[in-house]
């Protein structure tokens, strides 16, 4: 197994020299899965057939006989898009043509997303690392960023109580898998929140991929914060309040405090 390379940071003034966090988290370019992980959720799994799709361009599929779904063999089989509905991000064509794939995924990212230079972690602070534009930096408006990654989880089986609240850097593919960023992931882990936040997160097709996008808000200036808004339920569920500083003291995003939460910040992704 191939060694995990840790995270540089400078401290929040950016002074001095980059400090190298240690690991994890491990900083990866690509989802990780474990297949014993998913063997045994989808083992545990109760059986069903495809769900029918509706609207889109107006075809149904036909469910197919009830089965054990098969346990996927790579992160990318996790990803990988079976809506034939869903359309290519970047070639515009949808996912059950043979002309759209991973060359398209590969295009896209090459093309849209920020080089690796054009941001820096900086911490610790009161929220902890966060993610900043470097010097010289301009971001337009609507620019694409990156892509969420980290480690791919099965969704929690509905016929069992789920009591796994550990991890604060999940982020959610509906009906397909959780992405955990925690041990391991990319810069956008440290993507802070804010109840003014330039940053806004998309579910997106690309290359018969799933794939969380960042997307910038606004026009984002060098040696700016990234951020976006996690959610008051984020900050409920994990018994935090914001520290964001918009709205003065710790907070709930949309407003209001929580009992028993006014001295614990959220140092983010």
């Amino acid at each position: 197994m191939a060694k995990d390379i840790p995270f540089k940071a400078y401290n929040l003034e950016r002074r001095g020299r980059l400090h190298t966090l240690p690991t994890p988290p491990a900083k990866i370019t690509r989802h990780r899965m474990d297949r014993q992980v998913w063997a045994r959720a989808l083992s545990e799994a109760p059986s069903a057939g495809d769900a029918a799709v509706k609207g889109g361009r107006g075809k149904r599929s036909k469910g197919r006989k009830a089965g054990k779904v098969k346990s996927p063999k790579s992160a990318a089989g996790v990803v990988r898009c079976r809506s034939p509905e869903a359309m290519c991000l970047h070639c515009g064509r949808y996912s059950d043509d043979p002309a759209c794939g991973p060359k398209c995924y590969a295009a896209f990212r090459t093309t849209n997303f920020l080089p690796s230079r054009s941001i820096e972690i900086r911490g610790p602070g009161e929220k902890g690392y966060g993610a900043f534009t470097a010097p010289g930096i301009r971001i337009p408006k609507d620019q694409w960023l990156d892509e969420y990654i980290g480690e791919l989880l099965p969704l929690p089986n509905p016929d069992t109580a789920s009591t796994d609240t550990s991890s604060l850097y999940r982020l959610w593919i509906p009906g397909t898998a959780i992405i955990d960023a925690e041990r391991a992931g990319n810069w956008t882990r440290f993507v802070n929140s804010s109840c003014s936040p330039n940053v806004r997160v998309w579910g997106e097709s690309v290359g018969k991929r799933q794939v969380v996008l960042f997307q910038a808000l606004r026009e984002i200036g060098p040696q700016e914060e990234l951020t976006f808004q996690y959610g008051a339920k984020y900050f409920v569920d994990a018994g935090l309040v914001c520290r964001c500083g918009v709205v003065g003291d710790g907070h709930l995003p949309g407003g209001g405090m929580m009992k028993g939460a006014g001295k614990r910040g959220k140092g983010g992704f």
